[in-house]
């Protein structure tokens, strides 16, 4: 039984670069193209999903579906025990400074397109282009030992053998502003200058300040950055970069693409 090619879209770099490949015909349009929406996304990455890659796509068949993390995933913060964080959260509950693992794109993305695949598309095997560059051949490598099952991989962007890099030099050539890389608000792997970036957006700063504060009221002991402080009094200037580390829990292509 042949497979429904599913095109995972994270709405970042690599996804930029996989849209251009199928607008240019070198690669063949996805059966399904979806994007899971966890609610948290950051404006940018909305704005340049809306503003270039959805209409181009459109243009040429594909319909990008919009899939919202609400009305398919089973847990949000926490897991269904309540015993666990889902995010990578920095902790000092132990004296020294932890990160906690993440489960959030799995539980919010991967699940949740998997679930309206099946349920809406009435999906029974599928491959499932992601969005890894060469930069993560060791991701994808574990993902390519399955070869069996309802929901195998497939890697558009290793297939070109390209990099992060020439995804961007790719895009840019195509006529397209430089992309975003595709993050929730409130990660926690944000490195600094994302950081302030987000800070420069006042909605999505809101947010984040909010979400910083209820996330203590969870557990005392977690934060979104490792000088496990709040976020609004975290010091992002240059002058503390040294410490704070422009790459530190550096996410810099497709942690959390699905």
């Amino acid at each position: 039984m042949d497979r429904t090619q599913i095109w995972n879209c994270g709405g970042g770099t690599q996804s930029a670069a996989i849209a251009v490949l199928i607008i240019q015909s070198k690669l063949p349009p996805p059966d399904l193209a979806v994007i899971a929406d966890t609610g948290r996304e950051r404006a940018d990455t909305w704005a340049y999903m809306d503003d270039w890659i959805a209409p181009a796509l459109a243009d040429v068949g594909v319909t990008v579906h919009r899939v919202k993390k609400q009305k398919y995933a089973t847990v949000d913060l926490q897991s269904t025990k309540g015993d666990t964080l889902l995010m990578p959260f920095y902790t000092d509950r132990d004296g020294g400074i932890g990160k906690l693992t993440n489960f959030c794109s799995h539980e919010w993305k991967t699940r949740v397109v998997q679930r309206w695949a099946t349920r809406e598309h009435n999906v029974n095997l599928a491959r499932n282009w992601l969005g890894f560059s060469i930069d993560e051949i060791g991701r994808a490598a574990k993902l390519s030992r399955k070869t069996a099952g309802k929901w195998i991989a497939r890697f558009p962007l290793l297939e070109q053998r390209m990099t992060r890099g020439d995804c961007i030099a790719l895009v840019e050539r195509h006529g397209w502003p430089t992309p975003p890389r595709s993050s929730c608000w409130m990660c926690p792997n944000h490195h600094m200058n994302e950081w302030r970036e987000i800070r420069a957006h006042p909605d999505d700063w809101h947010r984040v300040v909010l979400f910083d504060r209820y996330i203590r009221t969870i557990d005392p002991n977690v934060w979104l950055t490792s000088e496990c402080k709040p976020i609004d009094e975290c010091n992002f200037d240059d002058d503390n970069e040294v410490l704070f580390g422009r790459d530190r829990g550096g996410c810099d292509s497709g942690q959390c693409f699905v």
